[in-house]
């Protein structure tokens, strides 16, 4: 069994610890911060300061790819999630593929307490990696052989895990190591995300249990993100360079808006406020590898995981499910890495980029297709709907599920990761309805409902109450676009 170091203790590094421990491997898990503290889940949410994860106090949705690889590694997850107060809820009748719903620091919370309390692993809070301690080999790269933390202790094992996420500090570790750098593309997303939380009224429920609850208009979009122990979160983005953005920072504005557009408006009068809205910018989809443009890689023993070899925007909340498959991956051939290590890297390396790459790829595409939409919205435009097939045909899907419960069911599992769009085009029954709509509606579109352009400048700057403000059937174009569920 190998001796496995894990820097960072986030979900994918929580979840790298336990499904390797599980497996009869010895793993170090390395936090820089402190553990959950004890007490209800509100305590999870109101004392827990994770600094580490700058998105941690934004929606998260807990798809159904995650939840199936939690439910096979770690039966007992989902349950405790449940006692928490999460909310497990079948993506169709008689289905074990569920999502869940929950705040992000308390679902985090209950996967720590497990990798804290799993035999086989050590945890050190506390613990800032400060570099990298390296070994000659015989031949080929440099081996990493461990860390070395801010205290001057130092942590070795028989492979190094990068799971600290999108600020991961790896690319100047190895700088100051001698080493080759990690290669990095990036792609700005161009979205002013913004969230608060809320709880709902005595005696109300969730008008939905039914994720994704997205309204996508042509300027911005509204998310509702269902939590534990009564919670929720509404969301809205615009485009960073939408002159009005800051507007949107206003608790007031930021309920106005939202009360404007009839899919969010329900639930704010299901719930009552707990905080003011949060911003979180800087948005990016990016992917770090260890190989060099050779396909040699950098260093050995050494892999990324999770958020920091593939980051991708939040608002479809894949970034979990990645994180899971990526740590299953690696708990399924840790064993390797001790006779070959610079093998394993680059086995490892090749295995993300083929398996995972796609959804990397989808993000990109998406998030390009979005922005260039919103940036038309700017001006009062409507950008016309990209007019490649894939495109094409998911905004049929969009189109056509509410009417099919085929095509419904495969919308809901591609969303939540149980199936990739090129998985559903291969499905005969799904395609070959969807090609037949696509020959008599060649360039489909769905419809969002809430404010156009002018009427959201006259809500947000004040202009025009929003009891008077006219509610517009939009036009929502592009690939993932979802206006109901």
């Amino acid at each position: 069994m190998a001796r496995i170091l894990v820097i960072g203790a986030g979900l994918a590094g929580t979840a790298t610890a336990l499904f390797c421990a599980r497996r009869g491997h010895h793993v170090t898990l390395l936090e820089a911060g402190p553990p959950p503290p004890s007490g209800a889940a509100d305590d999870d949410w109101h004392g827990w300061r994770r600094r580490e994860v700058p998105h941690a106090r934004q929606g998260h949705a807990f798809l159904g790819l995650s939840t199936r690889v939690l439910r096979e590694e770690l039966p007992e997850l989902p349950a405790a999630l449940a006692s928490r107060g999460a909310h497990v809820t079948p993506l169709e009748s008689g289905s074990e593929d569920a999502a869940v719903l929950s705040r992000r620091l308390v679902y985090e919370a209950v996967v720590r307490r497990a990798a804290t309390a799993e035999p086989g692993i050590t945890p050190v809070t506390g613990a800032a990696v400060t570099g990298l301690l390296t070994g000659r080999e015989a031949a080929g790269p440099t081996r990493v052989t461990g860390v070395r933390t801010r205290d001057g202790a130092e942590h070795t094992g028989d492979l190094v895990v990068d799971a600290s996420g999108r600020r991961s500090r790896l690319a100047r570790w190895l700088a100051e190591a001698g080493l080759g750098t990690p290669r990095e593309t990036s792609q700005p997303c161009g979205f002013f995300y913004l969230t608060r939380h809320h709880r709902l009224r005595p005696g109300r429920t969730f008008p939905s249990t039914t994720v994704p609850l997205v309204t996508e208009l042509d300027y911005g979009t509204a998310l509702v993100f269902p939590g534990d122990n009564d919670t929720f979160q509404l969301s809205a983005t615009v485009a960073v360079d939408d002159p009005l953005k800051h507007r949107l920072r206003d608790p007031e504005i930021f309920t106005r808006f939202l009360r404007s557009v009839p899919a969010t408006a329900e639930w704010l009068e299901a719930g009552v406020p707990l905080d003011d809205p949060a911003p979180m910018g800087r948005l990016e989809n990016r992917r770090r590898t260890l190989l060099d443009a050779a396909g040699r890689p950098v260093a050995a023993g050494l892999v990324m995981v999770g958020d920091a070899a593939l980051q991708t925007n939040p608002t479809f909340g894949r970034g979990v499910s990645l994180a899971f498959v990526h740590a299953r991956q690696l708990a399924r051939t840790a064993e390797r890495a001790a006779a070959d290590p610079a093998a394993y890297t680059a086995q490892f390396e090749r295995w993300t980029d083929d398996t995972l790459g796609v959804w990397f790829e989808i993000q990109r595409a998406t998030d390009r297709a979005r922005l260039a939409q919103l940036r038309a919205g700017l001006r009062g435009e409507h950008a016309p709907p990209a007019d490649d097939l894939p495109n094409r045909f998911v905004r049929a899907m969009a189109v056509l599920r509410d009417d099919d419960a085929e095509i419904r069911r495969a919308s809901l599992r591609m969303y939540h990761m149980l199936m990739t769009p090129q998985d559903l085009m291969r499905d005969r029954t799904v395609s070959r309805r969807i090609l037949a709509f696509l020959r008599d509606h060649p360039m489909p579109e769905t419809r969002a409902e809430g404010p156009d352009r002018a009427a959201f400048e006259a809500l947000v700057t004040g202009s025009a109450p929003a009891s008077v403000l006219p509610s517009a059937a939009l036009p929502a174009t592009g690939p993932g676009r979802r206006t109901r569920t």
